[in-house]
């Protein structure tokens, strides 16, 4: 008897289960690693495609397996053609991703299957990234800077009448800004799978508040973009506060001490240091700058989240991360690197970009100009 790994989900949700055959479908599919061997069993919806596309695994057909099951008595269904195939493979034990559906598992145990969760991610290599990976992560996040120079100059192009901002004729909202960004990149072969954001004055308080509603002058506009290519599946990220019009002193220093912080961040990033000494030294120097993080009026603000997140094929890529808790980066690690002010009184700001880690620093990927007013 050997075990093996198994899932069983659509590529569409599971970044490991398309990272293993680089083959995509809207519905669950199944997917068997046995003795460095890989098998995806598919439908007759999605067999002749998988055949051609997807790679390093080798197609069984769902239909067959189907049949295999009944003349095993098993129900045609997930769990009897797991079942009959684990059992044509003499496997007793199987490893799963942690987010595998109890029904899966718990119909698994019951006909006598070890089944134990994975490591997550279930693919662990791909947090390291490959060259040919982070050339992938590089045109994602040029495209994401290209969208943010559409949104920067439909603030540049807007006009100020009573205390609102006007673009064509019409108030700009944070909901026009987002089509026009997004359809840009609709043009360009990416998905924003996510709405971007583009919150204003108390609504970009909230990070991951998309913003809805006009747009105001001299006062705090974050704009967060994340899309993912259609062609390689691979995300970009990134992150700039404007103001249209004069900024107000406080919301300049408050951006100053985010660029200074963001800046120090990247800095201190290299193979073998622990986020969590970033994370610390970022809080001290904006306690330091006048930028304590506490309840004010019941409502915490200041410096709310963690510094950086990993990003690849998902936009969130655990376990890399620069916040509170202990995680050492290493050579190939990509990350965000994002700190943040909120205050209600002034509003938000945040600057985010993505960094490659080496063993003697970091590699930026793209470069898009940081400045707070656009006149």
């Amino acid at each position: 008897m050997s075990n093996a790994r198994l899932i069983f989900d659509s590529p569409e949700r599971n970044a490991d289960l398309y990272y293993a055959t680089r083959f995509t479908a809207p519905d669950d599919i199944l997917f068997l690693e046995r003795q460095g061997k890989r098998y995806l069993i598919l439908s007759d919806l999605e067999y002749e495609r998988g055949r051609k596309e997807a790679k390093g695994v080798r197609i069984f057909s769902l239909a067959e397996w189907q049949e295999k099951a009944k003349r095993a008595r098993q129900e045609p269904n997930s769990i009897g053609v797991i079942a009959t195939l684990l059992t044509a493979f003499k496997i007793k034990k199987i490893t799963v991703p942690r987010s595998t559906a109890f029904y899966l598992v718990d119909g698994l145990r019951k006909k006598s299957f070890k089944v134990e969760s994975g490591t997550h991610p279930f693919c662990p290599e791909r947090i390291f990234k490959t060259p040919q990976e982070k050339k992938w992560m590089v045109e994602a996040q040029r495209m994401t800077f290209r969208s943010f120079r559409v949104a920067e100059d439909i603030l540049r192009q807007s006009k100020i009448r009573r205390g609102l901002l006007y673009w064509k004729g019409k108030v700009l909202t944070s909901e026009r800004v987002r089509f026009e960004m997004e359809k840009f990149l609709l043009a360009q072969n990416f998905q924003p799978v996510f709405s971007a954001i583009v919150a204003g004055g108390r609504q970009a308080c909230d990070p991951h508040c998309i913003g809805s509603g006009p747009l105001r002058p001299h006062q705090a506009i974050i704009i967060d973009c994340f899309p993912r290519s259609a062609r390689t599946r691979f995300y970009g990220d990134a992150t700039r506060t404007f103001c249209k019009g004069k900024a107000p002193p406080e919301l300049k220093k408050q951006y100053a001490a985010v660029q200074f912080a963001q800046e120090m961040a990247i800095a201190k990033i290299k193979a073998g240091i622990n986020g969590k000494t970033i994370h610390r030294a970022i809080q001290k120097h904006f306690e330091r700058s006048g930028f304590p993080t506490k309840k004010i009026g019941g409502k915490k603000q200041g410096f709310i989240h963690g510094t950086g997140h990993g990003i690849g094929l998902e936009i969130h890529e655990e376990p890399t991360r620069i916040s509170g808790v202990n995680f050492k980066l290493k050579k190939g690690h990509v990350v965000t690197v994002e700190p943040g002010l909120y205050y209600y009184k002034t509003g938000g700001v945040r600057l985010e970009d993505i960094v490659y880690v080496t063993g003697r620093g970091c590699e930026v990927l793209a470069n898009y100009p940081k400045r707070l007013e656009i006149p």
